[in-house]
């Protein structure tokens, strides 16, 4: 037996769609790019999407659109893949790392004022392991309007506030969504960022094309002489067509994908339950779709129940390490408890569309024997 953490949901849907931007002859960004930006809107209800090239230039365009420079901070948690930091680094700010809430995973919005000072541009949270995190908390927290934040939402995607997917009505400036192979929709690679208004989406769009005022695409659709000025600082991070026809065969099928991944994770919370020596993160699997399944051992068994699952073929582990610890960010910022104890203790079990429930059931009889 052998179980990986995650795997890519792609097959023969994703291949038709491919086939038909290859017929098409036009591979870069295009008319399905198109597509998928409004399949994107129709989807989270957000009027003005940008696509790009993958989840870490989503957030870098969008601090970069917001402000974000030399000489300024932004508040993010360090529970939260490297990413996130670097994107504040790429615009030449400085990451302050804030501490998370023991139950939901993320960032503590009663941490976020003390870190605050009047070079704080923006609070960047994420929306960790699928659960949307308190923005109107949050911003409460802050308390001043020139504070921006960009909802970090790679996890998100599908997931529910108040009945309506994750989107960009929460108070947030921008939320940036990752399509990474092995997120709850993939494009191989992607992203995508949603903005409030349409001039916001133009700079975008602009931005990730080099700067350029108009693409190679928007001038040949729109049966316009091509306009190759480069009108402000920019980035090569468009979304090719390719990409987004994999986004746009995703999306037909995401409905299955979400009710299997929440299926799956009710599977695990009902066989892991009656074991004393777990402690389980509860979620409200009707609103939440999970992009992992994360437990909680006593740190002096989390490392032995990971070798254990592994030697037995199951991919188990920290996905992510904190990154106020990471020999890169060590510098920067104070000690954060809660972090430093629950990436002791976490641990992220295999979860993804194409998993079996007879999977599972080995999974969590696997955790059984080893604490019996």
């Amino acid at each position: 037996m052998t179980i990986p953490m995650a795997r890519p949901s792609t097959g023969t849907a994703e291949l038709k769609q491919i086939q038909a931007v290859f017929k098409s002859g036009w591979l870069g960004e295009g008319h399905v790019t198109e597509l998928f930006e409004k399949a994107l809107g129709e989807f989270t209800g957000a009027r003005h999407i940008v696509a790009v090239n993958t989840g870490t230039s989503a957030l870098h365009l969008a601090l970069h659109a917001l402000g974000a420079g030399p000489g300024d901070e932004v508040v993010l948690p360090s529970m939260t893949f490297v990413s996130d930091p670097q994107a504040v680094l790429m615009c030449g700010a400085r990451p302050v790392f804030c501490d998370i809430e023991e139950n939901t995973l993320n960032v503590d919005p009663h941490k976020i004022k003390p870190l605050l000072t009047p070079k704080t541009r923006a609070v960047m949270p994420t929306d960790f392991a699928g659960l949307p995190c308190d923005v109107r908390a949050i911003r409460r927290a802050i308390g001043r309007s020139d504070i921006k934040i960009i909802r970090d939402a790679s996890h998100s995607f599908g997931s529910k506030i108040k009945g309506k997917p994750v989107g960009i009505r929460a108070g947030e400036d921008a939320t940036c969504f990752s399509f990474d192979p092995i997120k709850n929709l993939t494009c191989g690679e992607g992203g995508a960022i949603l903005v409030k208004t349409a001039s916001a989406a133009a700079r975008l769009r602009s931005q990730k094309m080099l700067g350029i005022i108009r693409s190679t695409w928007q001038s040949f659709s729109k049966k316009k002489v091509e306009d190759r000025r480069v009108v402000q600082h920019g980035f090569r991070y468009h979304m090719s067509n390719i990409n987004a026809a994999i986004g746009l065969a995703q999306l037909q099928q995401f409905a299955a994908f979400a009710e299997k991944r929440q299926k799956l994770a009710v599977l695990y919370d009902e066989l892991l339950q009656p074991l004393p020596d777990i402690t389980l993160f509860k979620r409200d699997y009707a609103a939440v779709v999970p992009f992992m399944y994360i437990i909680r051992v006593a740190a002096r068994e989390r490392d032995n129940l990971i070798s254990f699952l592994v030697a037995n073929g199951v991919h188990a582990g920290l996905r992510y390490f904190p990154c106020h610890l990471q020999p890169f960010f060590k510098h920067a910022g104070a000690a954060l408890p809660v972090t430093e104890q629950l990436a002791q203790e976490m641990l992220s079990i295999p979860l993804y569309h194409g998993m079996r429930e007879s999977q599972v059931h080995a999974v969590a009889a696997l955790i059984k024997k080893f604490f019996s």
